[in-house]
């Protein structure tokens, strides 16, 4: 790997070509993962996009600066908190997703809440890029205007049996006329795997936002065709929720496991989650254990079951409820889980939430500039504003329909998310940086990326490739790869367990890594759909 520039990881092979021809042409990590994250808008508009929101996690090798750039979507001002209380039917049986006869909280413009993603990547340009903002968005403008290729995964995300209570990809698509026209082929069926996509209106609102900046997204032409668009169709978001959007510059949660540092985002974020279980499991040796055994896993989904309780208690908005983040990140907390686990504790009678529509991006320097930057839509509401061509969120889904809870929805309000942009560091160096998208499996996605390569000294392909498991504190979701007997074992150990047909489910999650151990860089983009690593010479 001599002579390497950096190294780009995410779920698009062809966004990662465009941050690696970045690198190339001098540009840094900051550069780089900016451009890729404008390329996975076009190359996946239902994983992210302009109406969508993320976090990010950066680590500058110049300056020492180490930190977090959260630009989460927040509640429109016309939402009130019980609206919607006494008309729910609760959450869905797998997903924790709130549930309504007329799926309001899924598609339309009521599901939509004021985007981020603009604004924060603006501010990450402004922060730390060194290459003109409209250079950074040219490759985005010209996959847009020239078209892209519809992958497997894109198509599948449409395609695949929902879940219950949930709208199919068609009806998804289907729910405005102009979402129908840009995602519909001519017969009015989903694009096909190999079909060329073509998004020109988004290479035009691209163009003005290249020209213009994030300023134009908030308060210029574009957001008074979408303030307008939205008064007319009912959404809660106001041209004042725009104007007034503003990102949070905030330190990431420190942690370790096992002489290792553990930086992660803070709440509304679960990067203390993330942490936690890392703490849980530092309470056990796993020396001497074969990674992928019962007693591996058994103790994996324990400790993964036992913090999401205490996220369900406490996680939520920091601008609106005081989350215990020192407490939820203690290793007394964590000795306290580890005493009633060896006591026998086991979970049971939860829900598990498992992915929505969100990618990552992994990227990293020579100069050892790293960014970690995960970003999304929710699942997408279907809403295209007429002449736009891009997707907006659904994020109003996230909340907890009841009033008086941590979760529960306010007027500017953000809701919780299992997004971990992650930076781990060994004696004061970067080590690796991971990430993934897909609801709260993200978080176990990255826990399990982690303890690979920590635990069992795995390397960057297969610490993420590694069979997977994922609990809230319900079943055990296990991949078709975890062994037959491996499973009937956790089975009786008291565990309820969900074993997958699928040997890569995407269902668990997709992690992305760049793993510097010893100082040497290498790339793993998870196989579970899509996936690409590129590397800057």
């Amino acid at each position: 790997m001599d002579g390497i520039k950096g190294l780009v990881v995410c779920p698009q092979p062809r966004a990662a070509d465009a941050g690696a021809e970045v690198l190339r042409r001098g540009g840094n990590a900051f550069d780089a993962a900016l451009a890729t994250a404008f390329c996975q808008m076009v190359q996946d508009p239902f994983m992210c996009g302009l109406g969508g929101m993320g976090t990010l996690q950066y680590l500058d090798a110049r300056s020492g600066r180490h930190g977090m750039i959260d630009f989460h979507a927040r509640a429109g001002a016309k939402v009130t908190p019980a609206m919607w209380a006494g008309e729910s039917q609760g959450r869905s049986e797998i997903s924790g997703y709130a549930l309504f006869e007329d799926f309001r909280a899924e598609l339309g413009y009521q599901a939509i809440m004021t985007p981020g993603t603009v604004a924060g990547l603006a501010r990450f340009h402004e922060m730390l890029c060194s290459q003109d903002w409209a250079t950074l968005l040219a490759p985005a403008i010209r996959m847009a205007r020239e078209g892209v290729v519809v992958a497997p995964f894109h198509h599948d995300f449409l395609a695949r049996t929902p879940q219950p209570g949930l709208p199919s990809g068609l009806r998804r698509v289907s729910t405005t006329p102009a979402s129908a026209a840009l995602y519909l082929d001519a017969q009015g069926a989903l694009h096909k795997v190999g079909d060329t996509l073509r998004q020109p209106e988004m290479a035009d609102s691209l163009e003005r936002l290249a020209r213009h900046g994030a300023a134009e997204f908030y308060r210029g032409e574009t957001a008074a065709r979408i303030a307008e668009d939205f008064a007319r169709n009912g959404a809660f978001v106001t041209a004042e929720d725009l104007a007034t959007y503003a990102v949070r510059e905030v330190p990431p949660v420190i942690g370790s496991y096992r002489g290792y540092g553990i930086a992660s985002n803070p709440p509304p974020g679960s990067g203390a989650v993330l942490i936690a279980m890392l703490n849980i499991l530092e309470q056990f040796d796993l020396a001497g254990v074969h990674p992928g055994s019962a007693r591996h896993l058994d103790l994996v989904a324990r400790a993964m079951a036992a913090a999401h309780e205490d996220r369900e208690n406490w996680l939520a908005d920091p601008d609106f409820v005081e989350v215990p983040v020192a407490e939820m990140i203690s290793k007394a907390r964590a000795a306290d889980w580890a005493a009633r686990i060896r006591g026998g504790w086991l979970p049971g009678g939860r829900m598990a939430s498992p992915p929505s529509c969100t990618t990552h991006v992994s990227a990293w320097d020579a100069a050892g500039n790293c960014v970690s930057l995960t970003h999304t839509l929710g699942t997408g509401a279907g809403v295209v504003t007429p002449g736009l061509g891009f997707n907006w969120n659904n994020a109003m889904k996230l909340f907890d329909m009841r009033p008086g809870r941590p979760n529960s929805m306010a007027p500017g309000k953000a809701r919780t998310t299992g997004m971990v942009p992650t930076i781990v560091t060994k004696d004061g160096a970067p080590w690796m940086i991971v990430g993934a998208p897909g609801g709260s499996v993200i978080i176990s996605a990255v826990l399990t990326t982690i303890v690979n390569a920590i635990d069992f000294g795995m390397g960057a392909v297969e610490a993420v490739s590694f069979p997977r498991i994922h609990c809230e504190g319900g079943p055990v979701f296990c991949e078709a790869r975890v062994q037959g007997d491996v499973v009937q074992a956790l089975r009786d150990l008291g565990h309820e367990v969900r074993h997958s047909p699928l040997s890569y489910d995407p269902g668990m999650s997709r992690a992305h890594a760049i793993l510097l151990r010893d100082g040497k860089p290498s790339g793993g983009a998870d196989p579970r759909g899509g996936g690409g690593v590129a590397v800057a010479w």
